[in-house]
């Protein structure tokens, strides 16, 4: 059974102000239902007023993803009867969206982008008690009423849950890029994903956030859409919703229509024309987009290409990281090495991005070049940048602090000499045949060195020297 997945993508666009009015997007520290107006909240005789910037922001990530641009789109009202939105309706694009017909590749694959369009957010629905599906009550903040939301909608193109992921974290790395969205927002980025076996009636589930959750919802709902379909069952239409804790979807409703929504001219704003004299400004103002500093980052630092797409597509902030890191530290693949290898995997263990850390480049480089000059070795440095990560102390201060200096020349010979002395019974437990006393004994040997040494070569040196007992 062929799985077919479509995806509707949304991004709040971190403007400085509301889609259609002057209130701060901001909330982080704000108190509920502090950034909120007349307008936002759709009191009656007040008026939207579009945020340019917002546009600008729009064009840009159509460019970034070969859309075709309309040269004159307006604005819609969708109607629908949810506690998020005050006025019952949600200004957005239906009829005549800001752009069509582009792509975005992932591993030599397009995956086909339908359309690209605006809209205001609706309101953060606080469940108390429960879930969607099990809260005792609901709490609305209009906050964010009224945030820039870019929505982005893919032809139905993936074949896996895991194509998915890899096209958020791309898509993701092209919208940081062009700084139109701060990842560190509160559900910054949304999905609602479309999917179905061939031949079967499609499931909605939605507002997904988080791109693991995002690969999690859908395994789920392919074991369990052909769980349904080898029962001789059929699929009904429905929207779903994802269970993070539990990684299983439920049931919230049959799915809408799009004519359920009742689409009507928003009169309050007029026809904005898309020029291409303002097309061509924002060509100019767009940074250097992620395949194109991938590929300049294989170039100019020597790295290989699986390496700078690690780099890239993990997030801008630790590419960012890396080419500081590099205008310190010289050896461009040893930067290279220690990031995507160690630094990272101690940052994923925290379960936080390079930004939220507090490691920097002035610093992890230390790690490098105290590993250069023999102050510690390779084996001490993977324990050390756990330590990092973890207090934010700088290398060489985690160092001085553990006593940790001069381990490189330590005499290996005579610990494990002292060793081997102390621990007779292990000793005549590995002779009789007994493979764990050796573990034992590097154990012991780490143990006296502070796990300094390389487990390899102290194993080598023990093996030798029980030989010659």
């Amino acid at each position: 059974m062929n799985t077919i997945i479509g995806m509707e993508v949304h991004c709040q666009l971190a403007t400085k102000s509301k889609l259609f009015c002057g209130d701060s997007t901001t909330s982080k520290d704000a108190g509920p239902n502090i950034n909120v107006c007349p307008t936002c909240l759709g009191f009656p005789g007040s008026k939207p007023k579009v945020n340019k910037r917002a546009l600008d922001f729009g064009v840009m990530v159509a460019l970034a993803l070969n859309c075709k641009i309309n040269a004159n789109m307006f604005f819609s009202r969708k109607s629908y009867f949810y506690p998020d939105l005050s006025k019952n309706f949600q200004i957005t694009q239906y009829e005549i969206p800001l752009a069509v017909s582009g792509y975005l590749e992932i591993n030599n694959k397009k995956i086909r982008i339908r359309r690209v369009h605006i809209e205001e957010d609706p309101a953060k629905l606080n469940h108390v008690g429960g879930d969607i599906t099990s809260a005792k009550y609901v709490l609305a903040d209009y906050n964010r009423a009224g945030v820039p939301l870019l929505e982005i909608v893919t032809e139905p193109d993936f074949e896996s849950p895991k194509e998915v992921r890899e096209f958020l974290e791309k898509l993701s790395s092209i919208l940081e890029h062009l700084e139109v969205y701060d990842s560190s927002w509160d559900a910054a980025l949304r999905v609602d994903a479309n999917i179905s076996m061939e031949g079967s009636e499609r499931i909605e589930i939605k507002n997904i956030t988080g791109f693991r959750d995002t690969e999690r919802a859908l395994a789920h709902e392919v074991i369990r859409q052909r769980g349904i379909l080898r029962m001789g069952m059929k699929i009904q239409r429905e929207t779903r919703h994802f269970d993070a804790e539990r990684r299983v979807t439920k049931s919230l409703r049959k799915k809408e229509f799009e004519e359920d929504y009742g689409y009507i001219f928003e009169p309050d704003l007029t026809k904005i024309e898309i020029s291409k004299e303002w097309i061509e400004q924002l060509k100019k103002e767009m940074p250097e987009l992620p395949d194109h500093r991938a590929n300049r980052l294989v170039k100019e630092y020597g790295i290989d290409e699986y390496e700078a797409k690690v780099i890239i597509y993990t997030d801008k902030h630790l590419a960012d990281f890396f080419e500081h890191s590099c205008k310190i530290y010289k050896n461009y693949k040893e930067v290279a090495k220690w990031m995507i290898t160690y630094l990272l995997k101690s940052l994923n263990w925290h379960e936080i991005s390079i930004r939220e850390s507090k490691a920097r480049p002035e610093t992890f480089v230390e790690l490098l070049e105290m590993i250069d000059k023999n102050v510690i070795t390779e084996r001490l440095a993977k324990e050390i940048i756990k330590d990092y990560i973890d207090t934010g102390k700088s290398p060489k201060q985690i160092v001085k602090e553990k006593g940790l200096e001069g381990f490189k020349s330590i005499d290996l010979d005579d610990v494990i000499k002292r060793v081997i002395d102390e621990n007779t019974k292990a000793v005549s437990e590995y002779k009789s045949g007994r493979e764990k006393a050796l573990e034992y004994l590097i154990g012991k040997v780490l143990e006296k060195t502070k796990k300094a040494a390389d487990p390899k070569k102290i194993r080598e040196m023990i093996l030798k020297s029980l030989q010659m007992i």
